[in-house]
């Protein structure tokens, strides 16, 4: 009899402890930053050294937090930035992706023979930012200039076998059929997946957390902390990603970078959980892995990323021996 009692106290114990671990993963907010590390095109060298220190003081922000963030290089900035982009590169908690060839480029007026050579350059560029025997960059990701491109871009990151595009915003950029997605998903007759940067309504207009695009409407940087901390909120208890666009002209330095520094502190202070955009589409991936085994799961992305087989794999840190549309 004593046994059985023992036995029930164990088993309600390691339910509270279950429903406990699932109370305060799903009320878990997930933050995903993606970075661009910028330099102005044609940059002389004092501008380098600006526009260098910027990212620095936002490696600075998230590093000494322990937070995990994806960086986009352009071709110039991996070549003339190298030695930093380098060390960048070593952080654990970074994953290093790519745009084009410089800053405010227009891939869509490429030819798609000229945008694979720019993507292929870049990509080449970003894989060279290690040190040997020490970290391998294995670039897995993806994001346009603001926000620009088109079917041949999209062929062209199939054939450099990249897993995931960030030229996408939830509700205003997003392939057919995708209005509302604010997970990854996989984009029709591509091998991509397609990542929303997140949106909110602001004074009835949907808008994208993309740091740049806010400055240019003339918002403060106190107005830009409060829709991030807006967005937070909104999605806190919500299966929903918080993917955050940001640049290193606009927020590495003055009120803006205050304004990164605050929401880091106030996301941390609530238990968030920061991811790189590989990760996240690999959050994605793993709940497919989780889905049941029928032709229909309840969960659309999960259904599409269990049939496509697709792992993003990613750069390895330590020791080493569909036409978008928009509205």
């Amino acid at each position: 009899m004593n046994i059985l009692i023992y036995c029930g106290i164990i088993a309600c114990l390691v339910a509270m402890t279950l429903t406990g671990a699932s109370q305060s993963s799903s009320n878990t907010n997930v933050v995903n930053f993606i970075i661009e590390y910028y330099i102005p095109p044609s940059a002389n060298d004092e501008m380098i050294n600006d526009a260098t220190s910027n990212m620095m003081q936002m490696n600075d922000q998230y590093s000494m937090r322990n937070v995990n963030v994806t960086v986009i290089l352009t071709g110039e900035v991996s070549a003339i930035a190298r030695g930093f982009a380098t060390q960048i590169g070593l952080n654990k908690n970074v994953e290093l992706a790519i745009s084009g060839n410089h800053s405010d480029e227009s891939l869509s007026e490429e030819s798609y023979a000229k945008q694979k050579t720019i993507l292929e350059n870049s990509k080449t560029l970003a894989e060279l930012c290690n040190i040997c025997d020490v970290n391998v960059i294995n670039v897995s990701g993806f994001m346009p200039q603001s926000f620009d491109q088109n079917e041949d871009t999209f062929k062209v990151l199939d054939d450099l076998g990249v897993g995931w595009d960030a030229g996408f915003q939830s509700g205003i950029i997003f392939a057919p059929g995708h209005e509302n997605d604010v997970w990854p998903y996989k984009v029709e007759s591509h091998n991509f997946y397609a990542v929303p940067v997140s949106t909110y309504i602001l004074s009835g207009e949907k808008v994208a957390l993309v740091d740049r695009e806010i400055k240019d409407k003339g918002l403060s940087s106190d107005e830009w902390y409060g829709l991030l901390v807006g967005k937070f909120d909104e999605i806190s208890g919500k299966d929903e990603p918080m993917v955050v666009s940001m640049t290193s002209s606009v927020s590495g330095s003055g009120d803006y970078l205050v304004a990164f520094t605050k929401f880091l502190n106030y996301a941390k202070s609530k238990g968030a959980t920061f991811e790189t955009t590989r990760d996240l589409v690999n959050m994605v991936l793993e709940g497919a892995d989780q889905a049941e085994s029928s032709s229909t799961s309840g969960c659309p992305t999960c259904d599409a990323a269990k049939s496509s087989g697709l792992k993003i794999s990613g750069e390895i840190s330590g020791n080493v021996s569909e036409n978008s549309t928009k509205n």
